[in-house]
């Protein structure tokens, strides 16, 4: 039976995942999650298909990245982002 070694990402070239042994946190499986949405293009749907109504001044994150963190929050099955810290 063959088995995988070594998985490269499409959404980030410099991470890959092995299963020749180690340890593993429990949010790993979120990688594949990024995957998946990287898969459907996550990004360039969710900035043509949802609208914000919010005039920031000043923010470091975009409201998509944002809204990506949320859904990997209720994912990995935090309710809210003091859970996560």
């Amino acid at each position: 039976m063959a088995t995988l070694l070594e998985k490269r990402f499409n959404f980030n070239a410099q991470l890959w995942v092995d299963h020749i042994g180690g340890e593993l946190t429990t949010d790993a499986g979120l990688v594949l999650v990024k995957e998946l949405m990287a898969g459907f293009d996550f990004t360039v749907l969710a900035k043509k298909l949802v609208h914000f109504q919010e005039d920031r001044h000043y923010f470091q994150h975009s409201n998509v990245t944002l809204l990506e963190q949320t859904i990997f929050q209720l994912i990995s099955g935090h309710q809210s982002a003091s859970e996560t810290k």
